[in-house]
């Protein structure tokens, strides 16, 4: 990979842009924002199609399902379920939590949704019951959830269908199998932002307030790599692995974009454009395409050019 350049910028939010990830086949994307709103765009044309206007608080997170017909977001206590087609909000969780929800993530079948908290809980609710009651608590951890993998869209992984990780501020990832009620952990004394998988789903992608991404092996938890330049110490700032696992790829409070070779966590590029910090990034499921989000209140659209 020689360069990186930026293709576009969406300016569209009026407030920090929380977070921005493509959908399940790349051809969309949808961002979150302390504006209230989520936006669904068109990332080649640079376009906005619609916005989601519903929430009484800023954005934290949010997932769409693989069908790419809903989409599932969180603010302060709220969770909301929309219909992306018409827009519209289909359900409501106005306390879903004690604390803040920090983060969803949403079954492949879009069955069940599962919420994580500064509560310290993660909650599993059941999307084909009327029921405003989770299906399911987990709360083995010791601080703020982070980050919550189960079978996830945007990452396109694949996981068993039961299978949840969780990212905690306790230092932990942990790996629940929900229907046969086992827990595996992965111990560290310093606070995980975010965790994602690559996508060949033989590791852990671990962002760390010590400015340090870590590639776990996922059965043994060694350590394997260690992606360090960048800046992390104070945000909520995920990293996540290219379509093909070549790259590993970051934001950073230093407001540039960082992306390294994952195979000898080499840094290949630093690149400028946002002027605050990188809060998330989000890679293409089938090229090298990026998108980063950003507290300038804009997104950016990166590309390759071998």
């Amino acid at each position: 990979m020689s360069t990186v350049s930026c293709d576009r910028v969406l300016s569209n939010h009026q407030g920090s842009v929380t977070a921005v990830k493509y959908n399940s086949d790349g051809a969309y994307c949808i961002s979150g924002s302390q504006d209230k709103t989520l936006k669904l765009w068109n990332p080649n044309k640079g376009s906005m199609i619609h916005s989601f206007e519903e929430h009484g608080y800023g954005i934290i997170d949010f997932c769409s399902s693989l069908d790419n017909k809903q989409l599932f977001s969180c603010a302060e206590k709220q969770l909301y379920q929309w219909d992306i087609a018409n827009g519209s909000v289909v359900r409501r969780f106005q306390n879903a939590h004690n604390d803040t929800i920090t983060c969803v993530c949403v079954n492949n079948d879009s069955s069940l949704l599962f919420t994580g908290s500064n509560d310290k809980l993660v909650k599993a609710w059941d999307l084909r019951s009327n029921s405003f009651n989770p299906v399911q608590i987990l709360d083995d951890a010791k601080d703020s959830i982070t980050s919550i993998i189960t079978n996830e869209t945007t990452q396109t992984v694949d996981l068993s269908g039961h299978e949840v990780i969780t990212s905690s501020v306790d230092g932990s990832i942990r790996q629940y199998d929900v229907r046969m009620g086992t827990l595996t952990t992965y111990d560290d004394t310093i606070p995980i932002s975010s965790v994602s998988i690559t996508k060949n789903k033989k590791c852990f992608i671990a962002s760390c307030t010590d400015e340090t991404i870590k590639l776990i092996d996922i059965d043994t938890y060694d350590t394997l790599k260690e992606y360090k330049s960048h800046k992390n110490s104070t945000y909520k700032i995920n990293s996540c692995s290219n379509y093909n696992d070549s790259l590993i790829i970051g934001g950073s409070e230093d407001n540039d974009f960082y992306i390294w070779e994952l195979s000898s966590a080499k840094l290949l590029h630093k690149l400028s454009g946002h002027t605050n910090v990188i809060t998330h990034v989000n890679a293409h499921p089938t090229k090298n395409q990026f998108i980063t989000s950003s507290t300038d209140c804009t997104i950016r659209i990166w590309s390759t050019q071998e």
